[in-house]
């Protein structure tokens, strides 16, 4: 797990830097705000402590809201799936599944890390716009956006994930 630090602050620094130049200057719709800066602490290790999680997800969160001018929003979205993860990883994964050190789409297959991102995605989101808005009006039109901004989210991070990940071990299933 210690050889793991300089690939995640590496990834960290790609993430946010890719997130704030170009994925937050893109503008589909005002129904698609894609986001790919929660996959640092969705590819963090599987035997990283709850807390650890957590704590990341509030620090990656402050750094994101910092550059992007928003007030915690992504620090208490972050926040959330660092403490959904494992619990996620737990509801997802059959029982007896060995899996490697950290998630990779290569290991688990690609069904697998497609439900795990959009329900994630989907959590994150959905806090993430709510607080935003800061009201439950225009319920349809949130859960539109929400749904369009995961399914788009989604497909970048994977186009991220076979950009960058280890083809170790080949699993489309």
């Amino acid at each position: 797990m210690l050889n793991q630090i300089p690939l995640n602050i590496f990834r960290l620094a790609l993430l946010l830097l890719a997130q704030i130049l170009i994925f937050s200057n893109l503008n589909f719709s005002s129904f698609v705000n894609p986001y790919i800066f929660p996959l640092f602490i969705l590819l963090l290790p599987f035997e990283t402590p709850r807390w650890v999680l957590m704590l990341f997800g509030m620090f990656s969160g402050l750094l994101l809201d910092y550059f992007l001018g928003s007030t915690g929003m992504h620090a208490a979205a972050g926040l959330l799936i660092g403490y959904m993860r494992p619990f996620l990883i737990n509801i997802i994964t059959p029982k007896g599944t060995e899996f490697e050190i950290s998630p990779n789409v290569y290991a688990q297959g690609i069904t697998w890390f497609i439900v795990y991102l959009g329900i994630t995605m989907f959590i994150y989101l959905t806090l993430y716009f709510f607080v935003e808005a800061a009201t439950f009006l225009n319920f349809f039109f949130m859960l539109l956006k929400i749904f369009l901004s995961t399914v788009v989210s989604v497909i970048f991070m994977l186009i991220f994930l076979f950009l960058f990940s280890s083809k170790k071990k080949r699993r489309f299933v």
